[in-house]
C-alpha cells in the first residue's frame, strides 16, 4: 500500500510539472508553424528526445514484455525491432531531404508531388490513424492509474486525458518536445534501474543462462519457417511482413516526419533520427528481456499482459517502483501528446486553406488549439465503444502504408514518379490486400484457435506482403506508360524552389 501512495504523489507532482511546461511553452507559439513544427528550432538533443519518446510508449514496454514472455525476441520483431529499423532508414535516406523541403506536414509532400487529391487522401488517412492511436493510448491511462496508483479506472482515464489535452493544446510542438525529453529521461532511469532487481529475483546470470533456451533470444524464424505459430508459406509471409510493414510502413507517418521538420537544419534532422533508432533498439529491448527472464520468476502466468506490472508491484523496491511508475506514465504521455496534436494540426494546415483560404495565422492557430480536445474526446469515445480498438489502430497504420508508403518512397527517389502511378498503386494495393485478408483468415482462425481479433490481426499482416509487391509493380509500370500524358512534377520546397 505504501508503494501505491508514494507513486500516486509522485504522479501528481509529475503532472503539475508537465502542465507548467505547457503554460510556459504557450508563450513561444506565435503562429501555426511554431505550433506544428516548433518554429524549426530544435537542436540535436531535443530532436533525438522527442523522436525516441514519441515512439517508445507503453505499448512497447508492456506489450513488448508480454510478447517476449510468450515468443521470445521473435515476438518483438514488429516493434521495437522493425520500428527501430524504420527510424534508421528514415534517418539515413529521408530526414535530411524532408528538412530541406521545409514542409509542415507530410500531406504537403503529396500535394506538391501528386496534387490536391493525394494531399486530401493522405490527410484523411493520417487523421483516422492518429485518432485510433490516441484512443488506444487514452484507455491505457485508466489501466496505469488503477494498477500502479490505486486510482479508479474511470478517474485515471479522465485525469490523464485532461492533463495531456491541456499542455498539448497550449504549447503545441514546443510543449510536446520539452515534455518528451523529460519523459524519456524519467522512463529510461526507471527501466534501467529495474534490470538488476529482476536479474537478482530470477536467480542471477547463471540461473538465467541455464534455464532460458537460446532460441528465446533469436529473431530468426524457427524450423519450417515457424513464426508466431505459423509455419511454411504463411510463416514466411508473416515474418517478412512484420519487418516490412513496420520498417517501411511508418516512414511517411506524420509523427516521424513532423520531428524531422522541426529540427534546426538537415544535418540535425538526419543524425538525431539515426541516434534515435539506436536508442530505440537499446531501450526497447529492456522490457522484452524482462519479459523473457520473467518466465523463470512467473512461469505459470495466465495473461502475459500482466508480466511487467506484476514484476514491478511484487519485486521492485519503493524508490525504483516510484520512478518506474512515473516513467511508465511519462512514456504513455509522450506518445499521447503527439497523437493528439497531429489530427488538429493537419486539419488546420491542409484542410482549412481549401475551405477558407484567407484565414489569418492567428485564427488558424486558434482553430488548431480548439480541435485538440475535439479530436481527443472523439478518440476517447471510439475507444470506449470499440472493444477491438487495438486492432483498429493497427489497421489504421496499415492503411497509411497502403495509401502513401509506395508513393512516398518512390516520390522522393524516382524522378519519373507521377500522379497516375500514385493512384494506380493505391488501387492495386487495396484490390490485392482486401481479398487476400479474407482468403487467409480461415487459416488464421485455426492457428489462433478461433480468437477473431488475433486472427484478423494476423491476416492483415500476412496479406500485406503480396499487396505491396503488386502495388510497387503497378506504380512503376503506370509511371513509365504515362510520362507524356502525366508529366512528373519536380520535388519542390514549400516556396516552390527545386531541391536536390
Amino acid at each position: 500500500m505504501e508503494k501505491v501512495i508514494i507513486a500516486l504523489w509522485a504522479t501528481v507532482a509529475y503532472m503539475a510539472f508537465v502542465l507548467a511546461i505547457g503554460f510556459w511553452a504557450s508563450r513561444r507559439v506565435k503562429d501555426l508553424v511554431d505550433y506544428i513544427v516548433a518554429g524549426r528550432r530544435l537542436g540535436f538533443w531535443l530532436t533525438f528526445g522527442t523522436i525516441l519518446a514519441t515512439w517508445f510508449g507503453t505499448g512497447v514496454a508492456v506489450g513488448g514484455a508480454s510478447m517476449a514472455y510468450s515468443f521470445g525476441l521473435r515476438g518483438i520483431i514488429m516493434d521495437p525491432i522493425g520500428a527501430g529499423l524504420c527510424i534508421l532508414l528514415f534517418g539515413l535516406f529521408f530526414a535530411h531531404i524532408l528538412r530541406k523541403l521545409r514542409y509542415v506536414t507530410i500531406s504537403d509532400f503529396f500535394r506538391v508531388k501528386y496534387g490536391k487529391a493525394m494531399e486530401v487522401l493522405s490527410m484523411i488517412i493520417q487523421v483516422i490513424a492518429y485518432m485510433g492511436w490516441t484512443a488506444s493510448l487514452l484507455v491505457t491511462f485508466g489501466d496505469i492509474f488503477e494498477v500502479y496508483t490505486g486510482i479508479p479506472w474511470e478517474q485515471g482515464l479522465l485525469i490523464g486525458t485532461l492533463v495531456t489535452i491541456v499542455y498539448t493544446m497550449l504549447g503545441g510542438m514546443w510543449a510536446v518536445t520539452l515534455t518528451d525529453f523529460a519523459q524519456m529521461v524519467i522512463f529510461l532511469t526507471g527501466v534501467v534501474l529495474a534490470v538488476p532487481f529482476v536479474i537478482n529475483v530470477a536467480g542471477g546470470w547463471g540461473v538465467i543462462a541455464s534455464k532460458i533456451p537460446p532460441d528465446m533470444y533469436s529473431i530468426l524464424p524457427g524450423p519450417k519457417f515457424e513464426y508466431l505459430g505459423y509455419v511454411g508459406l504463411f510463416g514466411m509471409m508473416y515474418y517478412i511482413s512484420s519487418w516490412l510493414v513496420q520498417g517501411l510502413g511508418s516512414l511517411s507517418c506524420q509523427d516521424l516526419v513532423q520531428r524531422a521538420l522541426s529540427a534546426k537544419d538537415a544535418k540535425t534532422s538526419r543524425y538525431a533520427s539515426i541516434a534515435s533508432a539506436v536508442g530505440y533498439w537499446t531501450i526497447g529491448l529492456i522490457p522484452a528481456l524482462i519479459g523473457i527472464w520473467a518466465t523463470i520468476i512467473l512461469p505459470d502466468l495466465e495473461n502475459p499482459d500482466y508480466v511487467l506490472p506484476m514484476i514491478a508491484l511484487k519485486y521492485l523496491p519503493l524508490p525504483i517502483f516510484t520512478i518506474f511508475t512515473v516513467g511508465l506514465l511519462a512514456a504513455l504521455m509522450s506518445s499521447a501528446d503527439s497523437s493528439m496534436l497531429i489530427p488538429s494540426s493537419m486539419v488546420a494546415w491542409n484542410l482549412l486553406p481549401m475551405v477558407k483560404p484567407n484565414l489569418s495565422e492567428r485564427t488558424k492557430l486558434l482553430i488548431s488549439r480548439i480541435l485538440v480536445p475535439v479530436f481527443a474526446f472523439a478518440s476517447l469515445a471510439i475507444a470506449l465503444w470499440a472493444k477491438t480498438i487495438y486492432f483498429l489502430m493497427n489497421l489504421s497504420w496499415e492503411l497509411i502504408l497502403m495509401v502513401q508508403g509506395i508513393p512516398f518512397i518512390l516520390g522522393i527517389y524516382w524522378k519519373k514518379a507521377n500522379r497516375s502511378a500514385a493512384i494506380a498503386s493505391v488501387i492495386v494495393n487495396f484490390a490485392v490486400w482486401i481479398p487476400l485478408i479474407f482468403f487467409v483468415l480461415p487459416h488464421c482462425l485455426v492457428v489462433e484457435e478461433g480468437v477473431l481479433d488475433w486472427a484478423v490481426w494476423d491476416a492483415i499482416y500476412i496479406a500485406a506482403l503480396p499487396a505491396l509487391v503488386c502495388g510497387t509493380i503497378a506504380f512503376i509500370v503506370t509511371a513509365l506508360l504515362t510520362q507524356k500524358r502525366d508529366p512528373p512534377r519536380p520535388l519542390l520546397d514549400i516556396e516552390g524552389k527545386p531541391v536536390e
